[in-house]
């Protein structure tokens, strides 16, 4: 016979319940344990009187009439918030289809002919911008008669009012009636005849106003510095007519004309079709210096013609932000404030106007079942889900097992307890909840706390108003999200939506928190008290670790402790009166999620997540298009720059640590051409190869001898430089550029080379070999690129240590590397003497032969190589260009050192860039292997088993390994969409991705089958 296991004596410490410092004597010796109600703060007593008075307020009024206004005004608001979400956009701007349709001019109101407008600007005598504007046209009603003429113009700029003022309106020389109407941010005027008449034919408007504040304080687009910009639409914020002819003048005093930046700038556009012009100085009057732009062309209606100046910082005083600036900028915070407020009404209903009610003032140690309350019951009214299957195997003992037990267990008994042990087993643990939100899903389809009145559902007209309001404000949120939409400042700025993803937070807190508030009653109150003088019984006297099994009181008294330890207690009796060491043997139900599907669930997720960040913070790893910022045009000013001449020397040396470096000077003609921007250069340069740092500095750059401003952009792989020129330069320019590479050497990146390797790109491979003759039109034709020269001095010391290297040149016979350098246009290199065949000029000359490029030994043992476009033409006696000397890679040299040449150089940097460009190739590939043979696993279990598939496995096959394979999916678009067609590492991941979502569909279908397990299976 088993001997009965030893009693733990030291598990709990000592018990000192009644160690209650300032009590009462009397009431300790009584045992009475005092239960006061829960104090709260200030903030929420004051939010609880508030919330009663409303329901009390609501209450004597209200009927059930009130209740439906309330509900219906809320669900309106939600009609609203729908509405605005899939309905129409209200007041959408024009789009580009828009625009082309309402450029009938059969269909506009009049053509404006031989507009005049005029700004006089000045700076008032509070420092304030002031202009006095003169427009006249003639109006031509080519579609017949019209009662008036409409003018708009914008009223609200910046957050400033212009603070617009009408001076004088006529047609034809006549004063005419003009009518305003004043909207938020536009004014609209309504031109008439003093007569009432009909305007037609050809009628004289003449309009003068004055406009204030016109002024935006913002960083220079050319410089980056702040600045006083004017930067006007004069049409805006529409022009529905037709013009035919435009001129315009910009007067400004002199000393605003000091204050100048630049000149001055006027821009006509319509659509993608636009002109800019720097505006020149045309007089000066005694109003001050005036400048002036005409258009003769048609311009079709919704044209844009700009007037553009900008100011040194500080020449314009500006007023105070206008009230509605204030309610557009901090207008989306409201919602968000008012939920924020909601969710502290919420708390507080929660915590103070729904609290229980109060019980006894005190209550004592029980040692008895409370009357008419089962263990379940109990259960139920503390909320204990996850105690409630040990709760229900506890309470369900077999009858008589409170007799004196015999020596041996009884059949039903022996079955009982082993029961207990695998309950007691899960109780408490993770895998067990499929169990636990099973028995809150019975809880709540039968609510028998309520019926029997232990607790009450509070349904007044502030829980109404707290449930309605978030869902109305949410959806007026993202309605109104959805219907600016359309505006371009969405684009660009991202906090509105953060806003309503905030407020969404709120409201779905206040939901949660008002969902199903279930507050005690004084029934329930005192049935609460009795449960907890079980659990003081329970502690002070040991009851879990005691026993016995059978004491009725024992299943109340495990809803006392954490679930996980009452569960340990009862396994530990069960071991102790059975004498087995292990009773709770297959403790583990279909019903119960084991550790390694909850791991493997936890791993997918984890997987899915680092693939949504992966792909969103770094680019794609085999990308075959090489995007240079040099050439995409975003930066403004430089699109119609041009290289009109170039030549690059360098030379290459080692330092007094033994490092490489190599030290560039390059010379540039360059043709500044303005086409709206400050016309700046921009030049770029790789700055690491191959994941190692190239040291690349940038000492200068000068334009004629002077030193000019520039700034640095980084890029993933290379180095951009732009000018930062505030002048507005025009025609061609001498550039010079004095930059270092500090670490030109690397760990050659093919392979094929045991020691080190220099790669110098002068230039590009998007360098040119013509330049257009006028920038601003391609018909002119085109011109070859002179000078065109790349020059590289090797000092004597290195001479000795090259082992090979040539002009930058690709060699498509040779094998291909096993890694290959992304962005780099060349993969091999052509002799320094490079010869070459090239067509002649006509059918006669036929195929003709030429050489380019030098190498020069010099008198101190330097190397001199040269490569120069002018020594070949002159050779051949015609211009040759770089497809016709076969260089058309990035232009520069390749070198190939000794090994130790340089200090500094790291042995295994090929071996590291080689896994880490092969990491996400593997990384897809692995991924689509392993859920590959997860679903394989999975549908093979599942089409073994005769048993419907338990927990564990419904969460494997239908949680982790969707989740991985979404995540794979997520990678294979990543890593292989943007590779070259051609690419052979593209086809085992083709053969792969297919073949895993048919594993994973079929373990959905052989999963489905089997059906799945309920609580109690």
């Amino acid at each position: 016979m088993k001997q009965r296991a030893q009693q733990p004596r030291d598990r709990l410490p000592p018990p000192d319940f009644f160690d209650l410092a300032g009590s009462d004597p009397e009431l300790l010796n009584s045992q009475r344990i005092p239960d006061p109600q829960p104090a709260h703060t200030p903030l929420f007593r004051w939010l609880a009187r508030v919330l009663t008075a409303i329901e009390a307020r609501l209450r004597a009024r209200g009927a059930p009439a009130l209740r439906g206004t309330i509900r219906f005004a809320w669900l309106g608001v939600m009609a609203i918030g729908l509405l605005l979400i899939f309905g129409p956009i209200i007041n959408k701007p024009m789009d580009f289809d828009d625009v082309i349709a309402a450029a009938d001019v059969h269909e506009v109101d009049w053509v404006a002919r031989d507009t005049k407008i005029d700004y006089s600007v000045e700076r008032a005598a509070d420092g304030t911008f002031v202009t006095a504007v003169s427009e006249r046209f003639n109006a031509d009603f080519i579609n017949g008669p019209e009662t008036a003429v409409t003018r708009t113009l914008v009223t609200e700029f910046e957050g400033h009012d212009v603070e617009f003022a009408l001076r004088g309106a006529t047609i034809d020389g006549v004063d005419a009636e003009a009518a305003t109407v004043r909207r938020p941010t536009t004014t609209e005027l309504r031109l008439t005849r003093p007569d009432g008449a009909q305007l037609e034919g050809t009628q004289e408007v003449v309009l003068t106003y004055e406009l204030h504040h016109l002024i935006a304080v913002e960083p220079d687009a050319a410089t980056g510095q702040r600045a006083d910009r004017f930067d006007w639409p004069l049409f805006a914020p529409t022009w529905p007519q037709a013009t035919k002819g435009i001129e315009v003048s910009l007067t400004l005093t002199p000393e605003l004309n000091d204050a100048l930046v630049r000149p001055p700038k006027g821009s006509v556009g319509w659509l993608l079709l636009s002109s800019s012009a720097w505006l020149s100085v045309e007089g000066t009057t005694a109003e001050g210096v005036r400048y002036a732009f005409e258009n003769d062309q048609a311009l079709p209606p919704n044209a844009d013609v700009w007037l553009t100046a900008t100011f040194e910082p500080g020449t314009f005083a500006l007023p105070p932000k206008t009230a509605l600036f204030w309610v557009q900028t901090y207008g989306p915070i409201l919602p968000m404030l008012l939920l924020a407020a909601l969710l502290l009404a919420a708390l507080a209903a929660r915590r103070v106007v729904w609290a229980d009610s109060a019980g006894e003032p005190w209550f004592l140690p029980r040692s008895t079942p409370p009357a008419g309350c089962s263990p379940e019951q109990a259960a139920r009214l503390r909320g204990k889900a996850r105690h409630a299957e040990l709760v229900q195997a506890l309470a369900e003992k077999p009858k008589g097992s409170r007799k004196k037990p015999a020596t041996k267990l009884s059949v039903p008994r022996g079955l009982w307890m082993y029961d207990l042990a695998r309950a007691a087993a899960r109780a408490g643990r993770l895998g067990n909840m499929p169990t636990v939100w099973s028995w809150r899903s019975k809880w709540s389809k039968d609510d028998t706390v309520v019926e029997e009145k232990l607790r009450w559902v509070p349904d007044g007209y502030v829980r109404q108003a707290l449930r309605l309001a978030p869902i109305g404000l949410v959806l007026v949120q993202w309605g109104l999200l959805r219907q600016l939409s359309e505006q371009v400042i969405l684009s660009v700025v991202w906090w509105p939506f953060a806003f309503v993803v905030i407020s969404t937070a709120l409201a779905l807190a206040i939901l949660l928190v008002t969902g199903r508030p279930r507050p005690l009653t004084p029934k329930g109150a005192r049935l609460m008290q009795q449960l907890r003088g079980i659990d003081v019984y329970a502690e002070t006297t040991r009851l879990l670790e005691r026993g016995p099994l059978t004491d009725p009181v024992l299943p109340y008294a495990l809803l006392g402790v954490s679930p996980r330890r009452a569960g340990d207690a009862i396994a530990q009796q069960v071991v102790a009166e059975t004498g087995e060491r292990n009773p709770r043997r297959g403790w583990r139900t279909a019903n119960f999620v084991s550790v390694p599907a909850l791991a493997a669930f936890a791993a997918a997720l984890a997987v899915f997540a680092g693939s949504i960040l992966l792909v969103s913070t770094t680019s794609p790893p085999y990308d075959s298009d090489r995007s240079l910022i040099s050439e995409s045009g975003d930066l403004p000013g430089t699109v119609s720059t041009q290289i009109e001449g170039f030549t690059a020397e360098a030379a290459l040396s080692r330092d007094a640590e033994g490092r490489g470096l190599l030290r560039v000077t390059e010379r540039t003609t360059v043709n500044f051409a303005s086409n709206g921007s400050v016309p700046q250069l921009v030049r770029e340069w790789p700055s690491e190869r191959a994941d190692q740092d190239l040291g690349l500095t940038v000492f200068s750059v000068r334009i004629d001898g002077a030193p000019v401003p520039y700034r640095e952009i980084p890029q993933e792989w290379s180095l951009a430089v732009v000018t930062q020129l505030a002048e507005v330069l025009q025609g061609p320019h001498e550039v010079e550029i004095v930059y270092e590479l500090a670490a030109p050497a690397v760990d050659p990146v093919d392979g094929t080379h045991p020691g080190q390797q220099v790669r110098w790109a002068a230039w590009l491979s998007n360098w040119e070999d013509e330049f257009w003759v006028n920038p601003l039109n391609p018909y002119d034709g085109r011109e070859p690129l002179r000078p065109l020269s790349v020059q590289l001095t090797l000092s004597e010391d290195l001479a000795g240590e090259l082992v090979s290297g040539g002009w930058i040149d690709s060699d498509y016979d040779r094998p291909e590397p096993p890694v290959e350098v992304q962005y780099e246009v060349g993969n091999w290199f052509a002799p320094w003497v490079h010869d070459f065949t090239y067509a002649g000029e006509t059918l006669e000359d036929g195929l003709q032969e030429g050489s380019i490029g030098s190498r020069t030994v010099q008198a101190d043992g330097s190397i001199v190589m040269t490569l120069d476009f002018s020594d070949t033409d002159a050779a051949a006696g015609t211009t040759v260009g770089k497809y016709d000397v076969g260089l058309s890679q990035d232009l520069g040299v390749l070198l190939n050192f000794a090994p130790g040449t340089f200090a500094g150089v790291d042995p295994g940097g090929h071996e590291q860039y080689q896994r880490s460009y092969d990491l996400p190739n593997w990384l897809a590939l692995g991924l689509a292997a392993f859920v590959t043979l997860a679903a394989l696993a999975s549908a093979a279990f599942a089409f073994a088993s005769r048993r419907p598939a338990s927990s564990s496995q419904t969460l494997v096959a239908f949680g982790a390994i969707p989740l991985a394979a979404i995540a794979q999916t997520i990678l294979f678009f990543w890593t292989y969409m943007s590779m070259d067609g051609d690419d052979v590492r593209m086809i085992p991941a083709l053969l792969l991705d297919a073949p895993m979502w048919v594993a994973v569909v079929a373990q959905w279908v052989m999963v489905s089958k089997r059906g799945s397990s309920r609580p109690g299976s």
